[in-house]
């Protein structure tokens, strides 16, 4: 499966709602020349892979992201362990730069998750440190 089909599927399921396999081929080919079957090939298999959900009947199917939290928090941890594997701290520095390109309204969140984590840790480090010494 071609990794830009497949964002370009994922970013047109998410802008407009949910949609038929004809729904996103129809917009894709606004873009460029694409058969109606690569479309459908990818879009199931988001399906498989839990990405999206799909609803309906045959040839009717409705293609909606799948919110469970699981399956995105079993993707980032797949996501963030092949990075990591690959190419250590260097993937945490291009990690940010891509994201601060793609989504920057993104960095401040992060940088708000990244501070929670810390007073978290401290604390925890304190709780940890007063029960010893009782």
């Amino acid at each position: 499966m071609s990794a830009s089909l497949k964002y370009e599927v994922l970013d047109i399921i998410r802008d407009n709602g949910p949609l038929t396999v004809r729904d996103v081929h129809q917009l894709l080919n606004q873009q460029r020349a694409i058969s109606l079957n690569a479309v459908a090939t990818v879009m199931n298999r988001l399906v498989e892979q839990e990405i999206l959900l799909r609803q309906g009947q045959a040839r009717h199917y409705l293609y909606h992201f799948n919110p469970s939290e699981t399956v995105i928090q079993d993707r980032a941890v797949r996501t963030v362990k092949a990075l990591l594997s690959e190419a250590g701290e260097a993937g945490l520095v291009h990690f940010v730069e891509a994201v601060d390109r793609i989504q920057p309204e993104s960095i401040q969140k992060l940088e708000s998750l990244l501070a929670l984590r810390r007073e978290e840790n401290q604390r925890a480090v304190q709780e940890e440190k007063h029960s010893h010494e009782n």
